[in-house]
């Protein structure tokens, strides 16, 4: 009987228990349902919770441009207040303006009307300014007649100096520094020389000159007569190197030691030339026509080249027989004036062979 009230009870246990464990059951799996409610409204609230910042965060940056635009409206209200201050200052400036040129309008209408025919005036007006033109043309040829009588002047001032430069050669006998002449004619029983350039060519009397051999000087000249396109030279009395003769062909230059001009030198200063078609005048007023052919000492021969030597003596001896390809005459054998013949150079030299007046 016992285990059947324990089985009985037994089974009421296991009844309750079972019944407990259904209920339990059910209040967990409510339980579960209301936790994941709870989690997917607290998901919902953690996703507003993000929205909400990220709105508030794009509320205060449009409240931060906000109040910049009302910086910068603020800003652009002072400047247009400014503006607009400026612009009625300059419409007070243009109204007073206005009242003056309206005033200058009327003063000159009232002038208009006292000057009566503007027509006429214009056309004073415009004559008067051309009598102004011609008057400034006339100027300027006046201006440009004055500039080129000061160039003449100018000129003229230059070719004075020069010519004042010539004479004090001429009066000196300063030729110029780098002067050179040849020997055209010898005539030594005598002592002169007969050169091949005259005043043309830059020789005047009383110039020293020197005759060079190569580079050796043989013998010193002083120019005694002179013409043109020829010139006669003494040789200097004890210059003649011992053992030397002057021969045609030798070299003529300018002394080292010839008298000093007021400027401390020769004048390197040449005369203008003369006009085209005229014959240059010349320092000794001395004839311009050449020398006839008969003349003593020889004309030079055309194409500047060294004058012939004269085929006879200048003073009337008899002729002598021409040298042979152009070398100097042969030595007169006598005076033609009766003196005796020419005693040789001391040292016993003798004087080279007529025919080749270069050894």
């Amino acid at each position: 009987m016992v285990w059947k009230i324990l089985s009985s009870i037994t089974a009421l246990c296991l009844a309750g228990s079972a019944f407990f464990a259904f209920d339990n059951s059910k209040k967990v799996k409510i339980e579960k349902e209301l936790l994941a409610r709870a989690e997917t409204n607290q998901q919902q609230l953690l996703d507003r919770k993000k929205e909400g910042e990220e709105a508030q965060e794009r509320k205060k940056a449009q409240l931060a441009q906000i109040e910049k635009d009302r910086d910068q409206a603020k800003e652009d209200v002072v400047k247009v207040s400014a503006e607009a201050q400026e612009k009625e200052a300059a419409l007070a400036l243009l109204k007073t303006n206005l009242e003056q040129v309206s005033q200058q309008v009327s003063v000159l209408d009232a002038k208009i009307k006292d000057a009566g025919d503007i027509k006429g005036l214009i056309a004073q007006i415009e004559a008067l300014k051309k009598d102004q033109l011609a008057a400034e043309g006339e100027v300027a040829n006046k201006e440009q007649a004055l500039s080129q009588a000061q160039n003449k002047l100018a000129e003229l001032k230059g070719a004075v100096a020069s010519y004042e430069a010539t004479e004090e050669r001429v009066r000196k006998g300063v030729v110029e520094a780098d002067f050179s002449a040849r020997v055209s004619g010898v005539f030594d029983e005598w002592g002169f020389v007969v050169l091949n350039k005259g005043n043309n060519g830059g020789v005047f009397a009383n110039a020293l000159l020197e005759v060079k051999r190569g580079k050796d000087v043989i013998a010193k000249l002083k120019v005694k007569n002179v013409e043109p396109l020829i010139s006669v030279a003494d040789v200097v009395k004890g210059s003649l190197v011992e053992g030397n003769v002057i021969r045609s062909g030798d070299m003529v230059v300018a002394t080292a030691d010839q008298p000093a001009l007021p400027n401390g030198g020769p004048s390197t200063i040449k005369p203008p030339a003369p006009d085209s078609g005229t014959t240059p005048s010349t320092p000794d007023s001395m004839p311009t026509t050449p020398p006839a052919a008969s003349d003593p000492f020889g004309a030079p021969a055309m194409g500047g080249a060294a004058p012939a030597a004269p085929a006879s003596d200048p003073f009337g001896a008899a002729p002598a027989a021409p040298a042979m390809d152009g070398a100097a005459p042969a030595v007169p054998a006598s005076d033609p004036f009766g003196a005796a013949p020419a005693a040789p150079p001391a040292g016993g030299a003798t004087p080279a062979p007529a025919s080749d007046p270069f050894k």
